[in-house]
């Protein structure tokens, strides 16, 4: 099968008619980045509306730093381009092992303003319009210090993006409406759906397990124009499956099973690979003689942006920039566009 055929039918589908304004399309930046050699200057800023960096971790004290600052640079260049393209710039604070710090500062009648003052200033003397607070490993009996987190960033922040990450299959307990409905949008992940420990293959994503994502947390009361759902851009290998609901025995090819979309074309590039889309799930399937990958590929991930258009959801975000394919035919994100901000002109520029 050729896949780029299979994409260019898909990808050039007409755009459904919207409920509501779904224009926003948000890219992850992570700070590891620069160790596969992609650079700020290597981000197509007319794919997106929104960057997100990653990260600044909060210290005990309320302090924020780079989690690397090797990649300080790259942030200064980061600020360049987004400006010079017209694009937001949003800086993600916490991450990995951060819940601990973040409980603390939230907790604390001393530490939390010292905390929001000390983003404001970081942001003034750096760059950025705004944050995403990323808590992870949330639990329901975080719920009061995550609200007063969010209430006292937003009070404080008058004029910036203040934005949340949400991870409702771990803790939706944690999550008011009246809380999220006060932030300027909703970064809504779900954890793999495929793991090393999953008995038998299936969807890593899906655009109707990312359906009911949303339905869930719409239901919650929190306003659909405020949710993006994450469209993760890698696909995970499983040796020895043949198809859904078949067994395994364990990662594939790629890193602990994990390979890039942009990897993952080049594989199906050889003949050895049978991709088929599944209409249950709608999600993408490659199955060889050695292994099979799961993913989301062009058809699940235009399916994934025609519901958040008719939904009235605010957008899609994809996580991370640099996994996307550079082929505007082939690219992840030139799908989404072209069924969120059509107008736009995703012609790759002609080399003079």
């Amino acid at each position: 099968m050729n896949l780029k055929v299979v994409a260019l039918a898909f990808a050039l589908g007409c755009a459904v008619s919207a409920q509501a304004a779904a224009d926003k399309v948000i890219g992850y930046f992570p700070y590891w980045s620069q160790y596969s050699q992609f650079y700020p200057k290597d981000i197509r800023y007319n794919t997106v509306t929104h960057v997100h960096y990653v990260s600044l971790m909060p210290g005990e004290d309320a302090s924020l730093n780079f989690v690397d600052e090797n990649d300080a640079t790259n942030f200064k260049d980061l600020v360049k381009f987004t400006k010079e393209n017209g694009v937001k710039l949003v800086v993600s604070v916490g991450g990995a092992e951060a819940e601990g710090n973040l409980k603390a500062i939230a907790s604390s009648e001393e530490l939390l303003p010292t905390f929001v003052s000390n983003i404001k200033s970081w942001l003034s003397a750096n760059g950025g319009d705004g944050i995403e607070l990323d808590w992870q490993n949330i639990t329901a009996e975080d719920a009061e210090d995550y609200s007063k987190l969010v209430n006292a960033l937003v009070s404080d922040m008058s004029g910036m993006i203040v934005a949340s990450s949400m991870y409702p299959y771990m803790a939706q307990e944690a999550y008011s409406a009246e809380t999220m409905n006060k932030l300027s949008y909703i970064d809504v992940f779900m954890p793999d759906q495929m793991t090393e420990e999953s008995s038998e293959l299936v969807p890593n994503q899906g655009a109707t397990k990312i359906h009911e994502m949303l339905s869930m947390v719409s239901d919650m009361g929190i306003e659909k124009d405020k949710l993006l759902p994450v469209i993760y851009l890698y696909g995970k290998s499983f040796v020895g499956a043949t198809g859904y609901g078949s067994a395994h025995q364990g990662f594939g090819s790629g890193n602990e099973g994990y390979l890039g979309y942009n990897e993952l074309m080049g594989k199906f590039d050889e003949p050895d690979y049978k991709v088929t889309f599944d209409e249950e799930s709608k999600s993408e399937l490659a199955v060889s003689n050695a292994e099979a990958i799961v993913f989301m590929g062009i058809p699940s991930v235009k399916a994934v942006a025609e519901d958040v258009k008719s939904e009235g959801y605010s957008g899609v975000a994809v996580y991370e920039l640099d996994q996307d394919h550079h082929e505007p035919i082939v690219s992840l994100l030139v799908t989404i566009g072209l069924q969120l901000r059509p107008e736009v002109n995703y012609k790759p520029k002609k080399k003079k």
